[in-house]
């Protein structure tokens, strides 16, 4: 008989990352106090971060409805973190970008700022910081891919 349960290093994976993702909820508040910004604002901005969309894009890729991310968009490029450029070629067609004002806010110097974490990571050699930006930029990839995947 199977079992559907997960290998223990996988639960173990995952506690790990709920532990991660639970020490970041005071700093998601201090986000929301001090720039009144969203998680799903963030997680706009975060997509932006990388390059530019264009506006459907940046919908499907946030999985938000074309009017929820006109609101979203409207907050954020009241905030200045972002701007909007309509397509002179195609009218239909809006380009989003972040503003340094958004790749500040996200880049979170000022919000990391006096955090446990922040100390925490400073206090990692050289080498342990490397391993583990290294792979959490590996494990958010393949949670990207599995994303991507699942949507064809």
């Amino acid at each position: 008989m199977k079992s559907d349960a997960p290998p223990p290093e996988v639960r173990e994976l995952l506690r790990a990352y709920v532990d991660a993702v639970l020490l970041a909820e005071p700093l998601q508040l201090r986000l929301w106090q001090s720039a009144g910004v969203t998680l799903t604002q963030l997680r706009i901005l975060r997509v932006l971060r990388d390059k530019p969309c264009t506006a459907s894009g940046l919908a499907q890729a946030a999985g938000l409805s074309a009017p929820s991310l006109t609101r979203v968009l409207d907050r954020l490029e009241e905030l200045g973190l972002v701007e909007r450029t309509p397509d002179l070629a195609d009218r239909r067609r809006v380009g989003v970008q972040i503003k340094e004002a958004g790749l500040a806010l996200i880049g979170g110097q000022s919000i990391w700022h006096g955090t446990a974490i922040a100390e925490a990571a400073e206090q990692l050699n050289p080498a342990d910081r490397r391993v583990l930006i290294d792979a959490l930029r590996r494990f958010v990839a393949h949670v990207v891919a599995v994303q991507k995947a699942s949507e064809t």
